[in-house]
């Protein structure tokens, strides 16, 4: 097959689920060897075609899948696994427990009967893989729960790798590593594309897209847009047609009078985790922290919240000396955290949108320790249209919003109790370009109100665009704070990898 010819042709695939149209008529293409990235909003319909290829979901009748020149129906995942279809999801499906080699290698156990006996083998193979992708530091034997994320997506492509896999479907596989290793990443799909191997690419990082792929799908509403060439279109015309319509400021920033001093952190020290950080955030003002994967900004905002012990300095809250020694003492405090990983600290899935956005407010005292649910309800609504979350009704359960929508949900939990400080982290993480912006858009309201915000987040230009001052941390330590006017990407990075005498 050359690299012109199509190893995977979709005709007319639709999906339909019950009272939802997720795919409708999709047809695409791709080439052998190339990267072709998949784009769309939440709820766009990405994740559904790519289980779809991937054999967790069957197309409704009347659409065609071909691979390598074949129709094909995959009714299980080992189905699409046995057609050379290798899928890294965003959420990796690793066995923690077992080596490095045991993974790579554990759809193919029928090849190695007596499996103890032949570890050499296996080993050997998983070595073999390994070096291919120029990643001979991983030791084949060392267990995957001891790897980094980046490491255990190197892993993934490993097996896939030794598969023989012809499509490679990777389902945002930046979104939870470094610059560093996306960057190492991007080389290793670059290596994949030169021996043949056809990488579907889904992220929200629109940078990205544009330094690796060949070719872009965009789908809308689960609907195909169109499919372009990456030479022909700019950032702008992918925003365009993923949204439906321009976006003339992707980070709004809304102009707001900086205030007293709300939140005041002195010295400040947790264990051997965080060592001497000190700074104040202001009524209205947006406070960004920046750094790599590994600086400990996570755990900073966990000290602030009252999730790890202070060992030295202080915290100010409106003047007031602050020592949390748990969360609800700082909540009691008015502060607020909107957690990275909203799916597993910042909401409960199986519940519907009201009771989430009530959370809190259902451990208020009530009379008779009764809930009045048609006032709870109120405010869910409330927060509904104030928040645009778009849903059918306020009863429908939570894992079945767009992750946008759920960011928005996690948010309006703290907000009838206005609360002073805000806390972010990584609040865009996972979400779409038009989601993003409404976060924005709502966090300058909450300034505009005199909320104190502190947000972490490792997109450098959300950070320079949308914060007042950032501080930027490396191994828990705290490099430099840099102004509005002073802050562009090249200042932030050289401080985050400054060494630190």
């Amino acid at each position: 097959m050359t690299l012109s010819e199509n190893i995977l042709e979709l005709r007319n695939i639709s999906k339909t689920f019950p009272g939802v149209v997720a795919l409708k008529n999709v047809s695409m293409e791709v080439r052998n060897g190339e990267v072709h990235a998949l784009l769309g909003e939440n709820g766009a319909g990405k994740s559904t075609l790519i289980k779809i290829l991937s054999g967790y979901h069957q197309p409704d009748p009347g659409g065609e899948m071909i691979v390598a020149g074949k129709a094909v129906t995959y009714k299980s995942p080992k189905d699409a696994i046995d057609a050379s279809i290798h899928t890294i999801y965003q959420e990796l499906t690793l066995c923690p427990d077992m080596t490095v080699a045991e993974n790579i290698v554990l759809d193919k156990q029928s090849q190695f009967k007596g499996f103890l006996q032949r570890k050499n083998e296996y080993t050997a193979i998983a070595a073999k893989a390994l070096k291919d992708l120029g990643q001979n530091e991983i030791n084949p034997n060392w267990k995957v729960r001891d790897l980094s994320i980046a490491q255990q997506q190197v892993v993934e492509i490993a097996k896939a790798i030794t598969s023989n896999a012809k499509i490679v479907l990777m389902d945002e596989p930046t979104s939870s590593i470094s610059q560093n290793d996306a960057d190492k990443l991007m080389d290793i799909i670059r290596g994949l594309k030169a021996h043949g191997v056809a990488v579907i690419y889904i992220s929200h990082r629109l940078h990205e897209i544009g330094g690796i792929a060949d070719r872009i799908t965009v789908l809308r509403d689960g609907v195909l847009v169109s499919t372009v060439n990456n030479s022909d279109v700019t950032e702008n015309d992918l925003i365009t047609m993923m949204v439906g319509r321009e976006l003339t400021n992707v980070y709004p920033k809304r102009d707001v009078p900086i205030g007293d001093v709300v939140l005041k952190v002195e010295n400040l020290a947790s264990g051997e985790i965080l060592s001497g950080i000190s700074f104040e955030v202001h009524k209205g003002e947006i406070f960004g922290i920046g750094g790599l994967v590994g600086s400990r900004r996570t755990e900073l905002l966990e000290a602030l919240f009252g999730m790890r012990p202070i060992t030295e300095g202080k915290i100010f809250l409106n003047a007031e000396e602050f020592n949390p020694e748990n969360p609800r003492q700082a909540i009691k405090h008015k502060m607020a955290f909107v957690t990275e990983d909203r799916k597993k600290s910042g909401l409960v899935l199986c519940l519907p949108v009201h009771e989430n956005i009530n959370m809190l407010n259902a451990q208020k005292p009530t009379f008779l320790g009764y809930l009045n649910w048609s006032k709870l309800k109120e405010s869910a609504n409330r927060h509904q249209k104030s928040l645009n979350i778009r849903i059918s009704r306020i009863e429908q359960v939570v894992s079945s919003l767009s992750g946008g929508n759920q960011q928005k949900v996690a948010l309006a939990k703290w907000l009838d109790f206005s609360p002073d400080v805000i806390i972010f982290d990584e609040p865009t993480r996972g979400i779409d370009i038009g989601a993003k912006t409404e976060i924005y858009t709502i966090m300058g309201d909450l300034a505009a109100r005199g909320t104190a915000i502190v947000m972490v987040s490792s997109e450098l230009p959300e950070l320079i665009s949308v914060a007042d001052r950032i501080m930027v941390m490396q191994e828990g330590h705290m490099k430099g704070i840099i102004s509005k006017e002073d802050s562009t990407q090249e200042r932030v990075i050289s401080l985050a990898t400054q060494k630190t005498p």
